[in-house]
Order: C-alpha cells, then structure tokens, then sequence
C-alpha cells in the first residue's frame, strides 16, 4: 500500500489605479509524492495542474462593480479509488492584501456560500456542494451576481474539498473553479495578493 499526494500552489493579484482594479491568478508549479493510497503498486502516480494565468480586471464603481473567471485544475492518477482534491489558502490569511489594505473574503463558506458584496472576493465551483448547479460564465465589472461563493479556508483549517471521484482519472479530469473579486470606489489602488493550495489525494 501507498499513500499518493499531489500539490499545486498559486498566486492571486488585484491591481489598480485610477479607478482600475484587476486580479491576476497566477500558478506555480506541483509536486508529487509516495503519499496516498493506491491500488496499483509502484505504477500508481498523481500529478496536479492549472491554467496559466487568470486575469480578473475590475473597474469599480459605487455600488460595486465584480468579475469572475476560471481556473481549471486538472488531476490524473490512475488509482482505481480516484482522488480527492481540496482547496484552501497557502497562509492563515484569507484577505487579499495590499499593505494595510485588505479585499476581505467573502462571509461565506463551501457549507453555506453567499452572494459577493463590494470589497469581497470568493471562489465557487458549480454542482458542487452548496455552491448549486450555476452555470457560471466569465463576466467582467457587473453588478455583483446572484451566484454564491465562498472563502478560503486558512492553513490551519481544514480545507474545503472541492471534487471527488471514485474511479481512475488517466487521462486527466477537469475541476473548474471560479474566482471573483468585487470592488467599489472605495477600494485602495494598489496590488492585493493571496496564495491558495490545491492538494490532490488518492482516495
């Protein structure tokens, strides 16, 4: 028997001025280890990884003005049992931060997600959990939406799981999760960053 773990690590940036905010999500690379159960001895592996970049541009306005775009993790392992793939902040920090300037995560969470407000920022994936069905598509400086996301979990929390299969995935199976950010006027120009871990377990 061998225990199989999989994490990818990457950066979220929001950036302004003049009026202007946009966030990046950036990925970093993954690594993979002998941690996990696997059914297929020494051929049983599980890698993790993401899309390169994902923009959110925000130009806010009174009331808040949101954006919302995808990144799609993709894990392929070939256990039998499948995996389990979870989601939370690489630090105990949940803000998107800017100095002493924060974008605060939303109030919501997997069990019980909410609705972004002004100066709020989430993540949701569609049909899983409470997130409901969606569908949610890339939008850019909308009125904040009536989909619910939720917060990152802190590094000493226990993360959110995110999906879930019980079969092998050897050719890659597709998680996408949404990202959104909302902003108003009175949101600080400047770079706000956050570090989230995805961690991909055979089950």
């Amino acid at each position: 028997m061998r225990r199989l773990l999989a994490v990818l690590t990457a950066l979220v940036v929001l950036t302004g001025s003049s009026g202007v905010a946009s966030a990046t999500f950036a990925t970093g690379t993954y690594g993979a280890g002998n941690y996990g159960i696997c059914s297929f001895g020494t051929a049983c592996s599980i890698t993790i990884s993401s899309s390169s970049t994902v923009n959110l541009n925000v130009t806010p306005a009174s009331g808040g003005r949101c954006t919302i775009q995808k990144d799609i993790a993709t894990v392929t392992t070939d256990d039998s049992n499948g995996y389990t793939l979870s989601l939370a902040s690489t630090t105990t920090a949940t803000s998107l931060t800017n100095g002493a300037a924060t974008i605060t995560a939303t109030s919501g969470t997997a069990a019980s997600p909410a609705v972004l407000v002004s100066n709020r920022w989430g993540y949701r994936v569609d049909g899983f959990g409470s997130f409901g069905a969606g569908p949610t598509s890339a939008q850019s400086s909308i009125s904040p939406p009536s989909l619910t996301f939720a917060a990152l979990v802190s590094s000493s929390g226990t993360a959110d799981t995110i999906a879930t299969t019980s079969v092998a995935a050897s050719s890659g199976a597709v998680t996408n999760v949404w990202y959104g950010a909302c902003a108003d006027n009175t949101t600080k120009s400047g770079t706000y960053t956050a570090q989230v871990t995805y961690t991909a377990v055979a089950n």
